[in-house]
């Protein structure tokens, strides 16, 4: 079992990762609301989604949130599996866990094993 030292520094890391996954968001937001704006105008036009998605630059807006999306799961997986496994080791029962996460007490011992 790691240290506590070591739980803690692996559960900043997983904070900085869910941070970034973040700030990543809060950027892709800006971009995707442009795009979409720009793709309404243009469908509004009566330009065909061929046409449109022939000259859009990419990464489309679909790529965007793909890509965001599997960015913040695995950000969200790992501050989870973290979150949990520290909790366990000061104490916290799996089942307590479970009822903060919304887990089944299974779920959690799975999330304390990784």
């Amino acid at each position: 079992m790691p240290k506590a030292e070591d739980s803690n520094k692996v559960m900043i890391a997983a904070l900085d990762q869910l941070q970034s996954a973040l700030d990543e968001i809060v950027t892709a937001r800006k971009t995707v609301t442009r795009r979409a704006t720009k793709l309404r105008r243009q469908l509004e036009a009566k330009k065909s989604l061929t046409e449109i998605v022939s000259t859009e630059e990419v990464p489309l807006i679909v790529q965007t949130l793909r890509q965001t999306n599997a960015q913040l799961t695995e950000a969200f997986s790992r501050f989870q599996r973290a979150e949990a496994y520290l909790l366990y080791r000061e104490g916290m029962s799996m089942e307590r866990i479970g009822r903060l996460f919304g887990l089944s007490r299974q779920r959690v011992a799975d999330l304390v094993r990784r």
